[in-house]
């Protein structure tokens, strides 16, 4: 067994997940996106993939996962995920739209290819909402199809929700929504201000302005019995749900696009940045991965609530008789 380094650690290649971005190229173009339409064009050879994927199973690995764009419109994905599973790799994931999953037989072929952890993009709970987002008519119909037939399959998807200017005011009501037709599992990811969503700034509002909308998605999710965590808010941004807040380095998740490779929080569109604000929090460097740096750039260090050691210990400290 041969070990990886992601960041400052190292980890055993059969806990890491290899995250292999086969290409850009996607079905719809929703409103938040940050794909460009050069970045669209750029997608990894198989050979390539394959060779990536033979040197990582040779190490040990066990776990892959096909992303992109849209991985399920490349004709090539299926006969990859096939290769994995003949090959030993016990966990394929794949996160999508959901809109292929809509069409029986793809659907059967993926179930039947290895596919084992599905992982779908839910914009919203209305059709207009949808549509909106997506900007495809129909797409709530056509997702809701791709699910119904995955669970009839057997399978149970993973959520993925964006929190943006659009939707935090929904996020319970999605969560429910989603949760009424078999999710059990929901990631809340914040929208990027990043490449050809860079000049969208109205798209990102202050993590202050939608807390509301987040806490009542984790009570929603706990009143519902399922499970709802937050990827990309620090979790002092979030007071009193310290438990719904995902460390990244969790998953042990290594990247791998067509022009380069990096552990998942090592990304440009992940919280991994600490201000002066930061200096002396008790989960600076531990817990906490810091803040995305294109949130700071945007609103600064106000928001930030650290819990500092001095602070921690004067609560603690015995009082006088």
């Amino acid at each position: 067994m041969t070990q990886v380094k992601l960041g400052a650690q190292w980890f055993d290649y059969a806990d890491v997940l290899i995250d292999v971005m086969i290409g850009y190229a996607c079905n719809v173009q929703c409103d938040y996106c940050s794909i460009t339409d050069e970045m669209r064009l750029e997608n990894m050879a198989t050979a390539a993939i394959v060779d990536q994927l033979i040197d990582a199973r040779a190490r040990g690995a066990t776990k892959v996962s096909f992303g992109g764009g849209e991985p399920t419109i490349r004709r090539g994905l299926l006969p990859l995920v096939r290769w994995c599973r003949d090959r030993g790799f016990r966990s394929i994931k794949v996160p999508s739209n959901g809109l292929m999953y809509s069409y029986r037989w793809f659907a059967e072929e993926a179930s039947e290819a290895g596919i084992t952890d599905f992982h779908i993009s839910f914009m919203a709970h209305t059709a207009e909402l949808y549509e909106q987002i997506m900007g495809k008519p129909g797409a709530l119909q056509l997702v809701t199809q791709g699910l119904e037939h995955l669970r009839a399959l057997g399978h149970k998807p993973v959520g993925e929700l964006i929190i943006k200017s659009d939707t935090w005011m929904h996020l319970a009501d999605i969560v429910e929504h989603w949760a009424n037709r078999g999710i059990e599992t929901f990631n809340l990811w914040l929208v990027s201000l990043s490449d050809r969503n860079k000049e969208n700034l109205a798209s990102l509002l202050p993590v202050s302005t939608m807390r509301d909308g987040i806490y009542a998605a984790f009570e929603r999710g706990r009143q519902l019995g399922v499970t709802v965590r937050s990827r990309h808010i620090p979790r002092c941004m979030l007071p009193g749900y310290e438990e719904h807040i995902a460390d990244l380095r969790e998953d042990k998740v290594l990247v791998i696009t067509p022009r380069t490779s990096f552990a998942l929080w090592e990304s440009r569109i992940s919280p991994n940045a600490y201000t002066a604000k930061c200096e002396g929090c008790r989960h600076q460097h531990g817990v906490c991965l810091g803040v995305r740096r294109d949130y700071l750039e945007r609103y600064g260090d106000e928001e930030l609530q650290p819990e500092y050691q001095s602070e921690v210990r004067a609560e603690h400290a015995p009082t006088a008789a």
